[in-house]
């Protein structure tokens, strides 16, 4: 992560783990990846080496008070953390089989298309 002034934050692995423990609810490592998008896109809004972790705790437990991120709520709180799929996967795995996932692009798009079929 970018901090205001210029040099990069990394959390350290104890940290990360402690987050994971804390909040139950929350995909910490994309959360991770959303934060540093954000203070790369808000110059003006990047926080002090002092400030950082202060920061990243705000950030995770809002998330965990607003009912965790988009993929632990379509599963009902639970994460399950996989290895990241590949453009095959993506080409030959029915995403939409799954009721979480159908749920979760119900919710957020209002639709969700499965074997032809559109579901709202």
């Amino acid at each position: 992560m970018l901090l205001n002034d210029g040099n990069e934050w990394e959390p350290e692995q104890e940290d990360i783990s402690k987050w994971k423990e804390l909040y139950p609810k929350v995909d910490v490592d994309q959360e991770i990846r959303a934060m540093a998008g954000w203070l790369d896109a808000n110059p003006t809004r990047r926080k002090t080496a002092r400030g950082i972790k202060r920061f990243v705790n705000s950030w995770l437990s809002r998330a965990q008070d607003s009912g965790g991120s988009p993929m632990a709520k379509a599963s009902g709180g639970k994460i399950e953390r996989t290895r990241d799929m590949t453009s095959l996967d993506e080409l030959t795995h029915n995403f939409t089989n799954d009721p979480a996932i159908r749920q979760h692009f119900i919710s957020k798009y209002g639709q969700c298309f499965e074997d032809g079929v559109r579901h709202t």
